[in-house]
C-alpha cells in the first residue's frame, strides 16, 4: 500500500491510496485515516479562517505632524519659486550648521544665505519622502518632520543632483524653530561653478569689493 499526497491540476489537495492487494480490514483503516486527515485539514482552515482579528492599534493623532509637514512643503515650494515666506520661521529660529566648521545661523542670517543661493541657481525637489519625528525619551510623536529627497540644482546650463536629509522642529504655532540639513552643498556648488566660470568670476569680484 502506498499513500500519495499531491495537488491536482485544479490545485485541490488529494490523498490517493494505491491498493497493492492489501486485506480489506487494513484498507478500511487506511481509508479512515485518510478521512481523518482531511477533516483535520478542513478544521484547521475553519479555525484560522474564523479567528477574530488582532486587536486594533491605538489611535495616534497625526494632525500636528500633517500641519507641520504642510509648512515644510511650503518652505520647499518657496525655494523652488524663489519666493520664500519668512513668516514660517519662528523669531528664535536656528539653522544648525552641519558642515565642517559651519556656524549656526539665526533667522535673519539664514534668510540672507538662502536668498543669495536662490539668486545664483534654481532648485527643484524630487522624490521627497516625509516622515514623522518622535520624542527621544518616550518615542511619542512630537510634531517634528524629517525628509529625504534629491534637490536638482541648476546654474546656467549646468545641473547637479544633491541627495539630502533634513530634520525640522516646530513650535505650537506651527513655525519652524530649528532646521538641520545633511548634504554636500559645498561640492555641489563647486561643481556648478566649474561649469559656469563667468559666475565664479563675478562672485570673486564681489568678494574683493567687500
Amino acid at each position: 500500500m502506498i499513500c500519495i499526497y499531491r495537488f491536482s491540476e485544479n490545485q485541490k489537495f488529494k490523498i490517493s491510496v494505491v491498493n497493492l492487494n492489501i486485506p480489506y480490514t487494513l484498507r478500511a483503516k487506511i481509508i479512515m485515516m485518510k478521512n481523518s486527515l482531511l477533516f483535520t485539514i478542513l478544521g484547521a482552515f475553519v479555525l484560522f479562517g474564523c479567528a477574530p482579528p488582532c486587536p486594533e492599534c491605538p489611535t495616534v493623532d497625526m494632525s500636528s505632524y500633517e500641519n507641520n509637514k504642510a509648512t515644510l512643503e511650503k518652505m520647499f515650494a518657496g525655494f523652488e519659486s524663489e519666493e520664500l515666506d519668512p513668516t514660517i520661521l519662528a523669531e528664535n529660529f536656528v539653522e544648525i550648521g552641519t558642515g565642517y566648521e559651519e556656524p549656526d545661523r539665526n533667522k535673519e542670517e539664514s534668510m540672507e544665505n538662502w536668498n543669495g543661493m536662490m539668486s545664483m541657481m534654481s532648485m527643484n525637489l524630487k522624490n521627497a519622502v516625509y516622515l514623522p519625528g518622535v520624542d527621544t525619551a518616550n518615542f511619542a510623536l512630537d510634531g517634528s518632520v524629517r525628509y529625504y529627497g534629491t534637490w536638482e540644482m541648476t546654474m546656467g546650463e549646468a545641473s547637479q543632483d544633491l541627495m539630502a536629509y533634513g530634520s525640522m522642529d516646530f513650535n505650537d504655532e506651527g513655525q519652524i524653530t530649528n532646521l538641520q540639513h545633511y548634504a554636500d552643498f559645498t561640492a555641489t556648488v563647486q561643481a556648478l561653478m566649474a561649469e559656469n566660470p563667468e559666475i565664479m568670476e563675478m562672485m570673486m569680484q564681489m568678494m574683493e569689493e567687500e
